[in-house]
């Protein structure tokens, strides 16, 4: 699910992932992979008060050098905990009650304790959030967004080719309610990612591991180009780019 995490063990990160699947092939709130999913959700909050990003045990398998846990982060982490918030608002039949204003809490105390733009991911959850959580949480954290948009996001195309926050990750469609602040941006990378596609056909990473060499060249450069290939393709068929002739 995070080809930058190797560990057999489960993750609040890893777990958010495969809900974005879920959540995109509309899986029922019955099915017992969700049941199971939320469940550890509530359990490691339960645990931790929050979702720590990193575990201890990502250290004991091949991992990207971000991933190394250091020590347990103090306070409430919005990457992935905002995003999982959103899974108890897309499957509320699951969430235990009385949880969620504690949760509605920590994610909006934090959005507006910041004076200036939060870090990108930390965006994407809140962006995942927004698209299930009613109003009028929907609006504060669209209209908060929008104003940091053009802060979080990487302008410049010539920084592209690193590991930044590329417009597309923020509106990867048209509807996206970030699009009319990006609109520019969008399509100079909508044009950015079709040139720079590999004659295979793929994206490949633009970052690459500092450890773990063989992992990554065996293992984990390949899981990456596939699930960028995917988002990719996916992003340009939203925009009407993808030709299919």
């Amino acid at each position: 699910m995070e080809p930058d995490i190797q560990t057999v063990h489960s993750s609040p990160i890893v777990t958010s992932v495969a809900m974005q699947y879920a959540r995109e092939v509309q899986t029922s709130w019955n099915c017992s992979f969700v049941k199971k999913a939320m469940h550890y959700f509530t359990e490691t909050f339960y645990e931790f008060n929050k979702w720590p990003l990193k575990l201890p045990h990502m250290n004991d398998y091949p991992h990207a050098e971000w991933w190394h846990y250091s020590g347990e982060e103090t306070g409430f982490e919005v990457n992935p905990g905002a995003e999982i918030v959103g899974y108890y608002h897309a499957f509320p039949q699951i969430i235990p009650e009385n949880l969620l204003p504690t949760l509605h809490e920590h994610v909006f105390s934090y959005l507006e304790s910041h004076n200036g733009p939060i870090e990108f991911h930390e965006a994407l959850c809140y962006l995942r959030l927004a698209e299930v959580i009613p109003d009028p949480g929907r609006t504060i954290i669209v209209e908060q967004l929008r104003e940091w948009a053009r802060e979080i996001v990487t302008l410049n195309p010539e920084e592209w080719n690193g590991y930044c926050a590329k417009p597309l990750w923020l509106a990867s469609a048209p509807n996206s309610p970030l699009y009319n602040v990006l609109e520019d941006v969008i399509h100079l990378n909508l044009d950015y990612e079709i040139d720079h596609q590999h004659p295979d056909g793929s994206w490949k990473p633009f970052w690459e591991w500092g450890q773990y060499h063989t992992t990554w060249e065996n293992k984990v450069r390949t899981a990456w180009s596939g699930a960028l290939t995917v988002k990719l393709l996916t992003t340009l068929k939203s925009y009407e780019r993808l030709d299919i002739s």
